[in-house]
């Protein structure tokens, strides 16, 4: 090893021709990721299926193919050579064997000239074909159809993101084996060109694996359809299609907050639920006679006038009307008042998704599995269709998820909501309670105004807070809009966010 020298003429660096060694060895490590190759061969060994080239230039041996490998190898050596990572080297070769990596086979090329052709050839040209997406996965299910377990490959090729390659194979198999009424989306799925970076877009968001009721275990590299055969045959039918008219690709499904994107899982959303829709307004008596649902109750049915006084001290005013901070009252009905003035003509609004947008929620993996399952249930529940069930599931969300979150953190909210009531029962205004304090603790200040907005503690705000969430759950005389809820989602949605993430 100590009779090669690196080439400072290496085009990968910019040092003079006249630097010392160690500065292209500092070039080496800060430029082009020779730390990863250390690790990478500490990890599994140096792969010998290509060997450096050096020539000889003016008495010395110099390499002018494999600089990083080399570098890497002469700071294994001594770790020195490359002083700002000098840690991370010592780190990554205990117990290497380094008398193992001290010398090493070189190809010594006859001139500079036919070195560089070489190096050209190698660097420039096209002789090496780079394995698509859906090769790279079919790799590693080959080895896992012979017998081979997830464990056993992720250990054996620590340098390679296994996992996502299996992950990515069996997703794909999971498309592959589905029922196609249209033969030809059968066969283009099966197609070695078939462009899986698009499916990826949409598998490797969590909001989607929920709709398609695919359960990923990240750590183990598994995937388990829940999902009926029937209903996931149909999204597949659609997700499939789309790719192959190109309606969908990886332009349009870049952003998950774009519009496109959470328009297309509305459309999957509405797709999925079409049994469940079907149940759900299927006659409930014999003969023909249906029981209308709650949402025709909500749409049809005019506010009756109000209550002298309110059952407890909790209950608002029915939705729709002013608030005890002296908020305007709403028309939750539609109904057009006679002594109304006609409103100027403008275009109409753009018309809101049938869905809450959960994309930026991410939940730990440790969570109570309670806590997933509401998730799962509030991505596919239609808010236009069902505002008082979201709402109330919203504030279950809202409060078992920071029952979590004191949780993780090992702190017994049933003590903390004794010293504010004396009974010992948490209720949500209790964990709001002990939520903002701990907000305050950790300075996590942004959080703070937040919490008061939810807890009711600002003059003329009522739909997101507690109080309102309250009514709507207790108060016979109060319903939810959909506006209310997806306000009541916007307020807290945030605050969720940071208490669910991993």
């Amino acid at each position: 090893m100590n009779d090669l020298n690196l080439d400072p003429r290496n085009v990968r660096i910019e040092v003079k021709d006249t630097s010392p060694e160690s500065d292209i060895i500092d070039d080496l490590f800060h430029n082009e990721k020779a730390l990863a190759l250390v690790e990478s061969i500490c990890k599994i060994g140096l792969l010998t299926h290509e060997v450096p080239i050096a020539i000889k230039r003016d008495g010395k041996l110099v390499v002018v193919e494999g600089n990083r490998r080399v570098a890497a190898l002469k700071a294994i050596q001594n770790p020195y050579l490359a002083p700002e990572h000098q840690a991370r080297i010592t780190k990554a070769t205990q117990g290497v064997n380094r008398d193992a990596l001290r010398s090493i086979s070189v190809k010594l090329a006859p001139s500079e000239d036919d070195a560089n052709q070489l190096i050209a050839a190698i660097h420039t040209g096209t002789q090496r074909l780079g394995w698509s997406p859906a090769r790279q996965a079919a790799f590693f299910q080959a080895q896992i159809d012979a017998g081979k377990s997830p464990e056993y490959l992720i250990s054996h090729y620590p340098t390679v993101e296994v996992k996502k390659f299996i992950i990515r194979s069996q997703i794909l198999n999971l498309f592959r084996n589905a029922h196609y009424e249209d033969i030809e989306l059968r066969d283009y799925i099966k197609r070695r060109n078939f462009p899986v970076s698009v499916l990826a877009r949409l598998y490797d968001y969590d909001g989607f694996l929920v709709v398609a009721k695919i359960r990923v275990n990240e750590q183990r590299a598994t995937v388990q359809l829940e999902a009926p055969q029937e209903q996931f045959d149909k999204l597949a039918e659609k997700i499939i299609g789309d790719i192959k008219t190109k309606h969908i690709n990886t332009r349009t499904l870049n952003s998950t907050q774009s519009e496109f994107y959470i328009d297309y899982m509305d459309k999957l959303r509405d797709l999925v639920n079409v049994d469940t829709e079907t149940e759900v307004h299927a006659p409930h008596a014999p003969g023909n006679v249906t029981t209308p649902t709650a949402t025709t109750k909500t749409a049809t049915t005019p506010v009756s006038s109000q209550p002298t006084s309110p059952t407890s001290q909790q209950s608002p005013p029915a939705s729709g009307s002013p608030s005890q901070q002296g908020k305007a009252p709403s028309n939750p009905t539609g109904t057009v008042k006679k002594n109304a003035t006609p409103s100027k003509v403008t275009e109409p609004p753009k018309a809101s998704h049938n869905y809450l947008n959960l994309g930026q929620i991410k939940i730990d993996p440790a969570y109570p599995p309670a806590i997933h399952k509401i998730y799962a249930e509030l991505a596919l529940i239609n808010i236009k269709k069902y505002p008082n069930a979201t709402l109330d599931l919203l504030r279950t969300f809202l409060e078992k998820s920071i029952k979590a979150y004191a949780e993780k953190l090992k702190i017994d909210l049933k003590q903390h909501a004794g010293q504010q009531s004396g009974s010992g029962f948490v209720q949500l205004a209790h964990c709001l309670t002990w939520l903002e304090e701990h907000l305050k603790n950790t300075k996590q200040t942004a959080f703070i105004q937040v919490i008061k907005k939810v807890r009711g503690n600002q003059v003329g705000v009522y739909t997101p807070t507690v109080d309102h969430m309250n009514a709507i759950n207790h108060n016979h005389h109060v319903f939810a809009t959909s506006e209310e809820v997806r306000d009541c989602w916007d307020g807290m949605e945030g605050l969720i966010r940071v208490m669910l993430k991993p």
